[in-house]
């Protein structure tokens, strides 16, 4: 069981340079990191191999083991029961039947001898999917003595923040105002200086992060859509990136005049083409892309994490343009860094520090197969 465990770690652990080293590739080539890259995945490539070959040799001494076990129940009961034969108080057929009903009693037995590899395979994995599991249990409870945001609906459509506070490790931050409340349409700019905990707050918005005080008021039936600062797109045609909850109502017509409004009018005529375009396109391009996404869903709130705040001039002007022609009745809160465009947010608020507030105190996941034992009882043990 433990040989299988660690075999599969270190497959885990492979698997995971392998693909840190497939996303970072041009990175690697630049700072000429290839030969570090070689010797990182060749360290874990031989430790997978090592597990594999301890796997090996307890194959092959549970091999001796079984084998014999098997060899020595064949002649067992005829050795057993011959001297009773010989001496004539049973007849050949009735030794047949002894040996017969033994090899009964042993084929129901042999499974467990049979199968242990099996099992201990069986059971590796089991332990592996039991630790995953504990450990985000944990996760969950991580911090569950710490107060949290309270979430509701409002029944006027605006969205409200009331004495906001998003607490983490390394401090709080809330609103310079107490009492925020932001009303269908309008577009709002949410500035803060850097580490001021813009993020994070964009992330409690969206409840990822329930952690803090105060309440979050959001429009009833409707589903804010958010904005990070690196897009995702999943795997298919540009179409399905484009519209991704099924096929849009608008023709290529409309998605072509999305992607030139963002400068992409280049890929009109990749629409039902295949491709990993978080590869192929190049940060700039991911992010208008993202943004003739939001244009093609039509949502009423849209909150925007950074996203604008990479582009150049050129492109802002571009997506500000094409998101005031296409959603001019949409609702945009963005955090980001200052504000690029007075007339497109009329609006601004402020994120600060709150530094009266207590952080939020870091607690750690313990899991049974990486803590030591306590002190007192290694000192019990010697």
């Amino acid at each position: 069981i433990r040989l299988n465990s660690d075999r599969y770690t270190r497959e885990a652990e492979l698997r995971s340079g392998m693909v840190r080293v497939n996303e970072n590739v041009d990175a690697i080539a630049l700072y000429h990191g290839e030969a570090d890259a070689k010797r990182r995945l060749e360290i874990d490539l031989g430790t997978v191999l090592g597990a594999m070959r301890n796997i090996y040799k307890a194959q092959i001494n549970l091999s001796w083991v079984t084998d014999t076990y098997g060899w020595i129940t064949v002649v067992a009961p005829i050795l057993v029961a011959s001297p009773v034969y010989f001496s004539g108080d049973i007849s050949f057929g009735g030794l047949m039947m002894a040996v017969g009903a033994f090899n009964q009693v042993h084929s129901s037995l042999r499974w467990f001898i049979n199968n242990i590899g099996g099992i201990a395979d069986w059971r590796a994995t089991l332990m592996r999917v039991a630790d995953f599991r504990i450990a985000l249990d944990e996760t969950d409870v991580l911090h569950d003595k710490e107060k949290r945001i309270e979430f509701g609906d409002n029944a006027n459509g605006s969205l409200t923040f009331e004495k906001l506070q998003v607490a983490s490790p390394e401090g709080c931050t809330k609103l310079s105002d107490s009492h925020v409340e932001i009303h269908p349409g309008e577009r709002v700019m949410i500035t803060g200086d850097p580490g001021a905990g813009k993020t994070l707050f964009f992330r409690a918005i969206a409840g990822l992060w329930p952690w803090g005080s105060g309440r979050i008021g959001l429009p009833a039936g409707e589903t804010p859509i958010f904005v990070p600062r690196v897009p995702y797109f999943p795997a298919g045609t540009l179409r399905e990136v484009l519209h991704p909850n099924g096929s849009a109502p608008a023709g290529d017509a409309d998605f072509g005049a999305v992607l030139a409004e963002v400068g992409l009018e280049r890929l009109s005529s990749s629409l039902d083409r295949s491709a990993r375009w978080e590869r192929e396109l190049n940060d700039d391009e991911q992010r208008s892309l993202a943004f003739a996404r939001l244009a093609l869903r039509q949502p009423k709130w849209v909150i925007i994490d950074e996203a604008m705040d990479a582009f150049d001039g050129p492109s802002l002007r571009r997506v500000l343009s094409m998101l005031e022609k296409r959603l001019p009745e949409t609702a945009i809160l963005n955090i980001g860094r200052g504000l690029h465009n007075g007339h497109f947010f009329p609006r601004a608020l402020n994120i600060v520090k709150d530094t009266g507030a207590a952080p939020l105190k870091p607690a750690r996941v313990r899991t049974g197969a990486i803590d030591p034992p306590p002190k007192a009882a290694v000192r019990r043990k010697k």
